[in-house]
């Protein structure tokens, strides 16, 4: 034990002793690892001058298969209910967002630290019945959301960037069947459902869904067409019919949020091509 242990340093102590200079060692930034804080650290090193090569010559664009496929084995870990897996391949995904932030940092345009607070400022702005106190307006949770962003999409036009839609902000590059299901999901938060086509069956299960799907595709081939092709082709005019009913509100002078279903519905089947 050393005489350090025994008699261990306190403010008190340094005061008597009438200290002026107290010299602390060095701290390993890679100690504690249990930190999103020390993986920003490791991808500094990473990208030092006497960092990893492989790492020094990535940029923004070349990482960009590397997020993509984190995030699809993610999923794909959360999907199988491994929990171990899915905390690996979080971790993963969490170093994407690490060397993406510093590589913005080397670029002087910001760091983790202002990833982190932009973050916590939009959660905490888009949830004020929580940290506000403040009654969710009419019960609709989701209308509230869409009120809020559109306030935010006002606050900043010149970062709007032809999200002022409520289908602004689904990446184009998505999967389209992933990427109807987002759509179809912003339209529904302002009760914007279009009519479907009917099935002769009810389809209240999920095999028999993913069945019916896999036949669709079948017969697509069957056909000669691309199953994807038209998916997305699909999405394009659901798109195109979306913005014609916001054309319309906004030339009404009212949010989307505002309208019942019987009159989305009504705008809807008005404003078909």
């Amino acid at each position: 034990m050393s005489d350090a242990d025994e008699h261990p340093l306190t403010l008190d102590a340094l005061a008597a002793a009438d200290a002026r200079l107290v010299v602390f060692p060095p701290v390993d930034p890679y100690v504690d690892l249990a930190s999103v804080a020390a993986i920003s650290r490791i991808a500094e090193r990473l990208r030092a001058p006497d960092g990893c090569p492989w790492d020094r010559e990535q940029t923004h664009a070349s990482l960009r298969p590397h997020l993509l496929e984190e995030a699809y084995e993610a999923l794909e870990a959360l999907d199988s209910g491994d929990l171990e897996r899915l905390r690996d391949e979080l971790g993963d995904l969490l170093f994407q967002v690490a060397i993406h932030a510093q590589l913005a940092h080397e670029e002087g345009a910001f760091d983790v630290a202002d990833v982190a607070q932009r973050l916590g400022e939009k959660l905490v702005r888009r949830h004020p019945h929580v940290f506000e106190g403040v009654a969710i307006e009419g019960g609709d949770l989701l209308g509230q959301w869409e009120r809020i962003k559109r306030e935010e999409r006002a606050e900043r036009p010149e970062r709007a960037n032809g999200e002022q839609s409520v289908l602004g902000g689904v990446p184009k590059d998505l999967p389209a069947l992933f990427a109807a299901e987002r759509l179809q999901e912003r339209a529904a938060r302002v009760r914007m459902v279009p009519p479907r086509i009917e099935l002769p069956v009810d389809v209240d299960d999920p095999e028999f869904l993913g069945e019916l799907l896999f036949d669709l595709v079948g017969a697509a081939r069957e056909q000669g067409f691309d199953a994807e092709t038209a998916l997305r082709e699909a999405n394009e005019r659901f798109m195109r019919h979306v913005a014609r009913v916001e054309a319309r509100a906004a030339a009404d002078g009212r949010a989307l949020e505002s309208y019942s279903a019987d009159e989305m519905r009504r705008m809807w089947e008005e404003t078909t091509e």
